[in-house]
């Protein structure tokens, strides 16, 4: 097994991953009560995502990072690139669907982690 790091001065909040022309952007973000959430959305490098997820909540930003950092180990598994330095363009759209997680819509919308494609479709 191949650990990856991705250093910086201050905790990981967005990390973009391409893989030749599909973009996945992944966000950490507050979902209210100092709670936090991961939003991961996939979709091509140059239009808007057509995919999301969402994951959490968790009681600290360092629990949500872990499971960042894991979801990117396991996209870096299939052949996506981090670009830690690459400006998060969907991060509008993490917020929105950030503020979902932890109620009833977002149970009902979210998969299983055990599935092979986890990204749901954008509605």
């Amino acid at each position: 097994m191949k650990l990856h790091y991705f250093h910086g001065r201050g905790p990981l909040r967005d990390l973009v991953m391409l893989q030749g022309g599909q973009r996945i952007e992944l966000h950490i973000r507050p979902v209210g009560d100092g709670l936090w959430g991961l939003v991961a959305l996939a979709g091509p490098d140059q239009g808007r995502p057509d995919g999301q997820f969402r994951r959490g909540p968790w009681k600290t930003q360092a629990r949500a990072e872990s499971v960042l950092r894991s979801v990117a180990g396991t996209m870096m598994g299939k052949g996506y690139e981090p670009c830690p330095g690459d400006y998060a363009v969907w991060s509008v759209t993490a917020q929105r669907l950030a503020r979902t997680i932890g109620t009833a819509d977002a149970e009902h919308a979210g998969k299983s982690d055990a599935d092979s494609d986890p990204f749901d479709p954008l509605a």
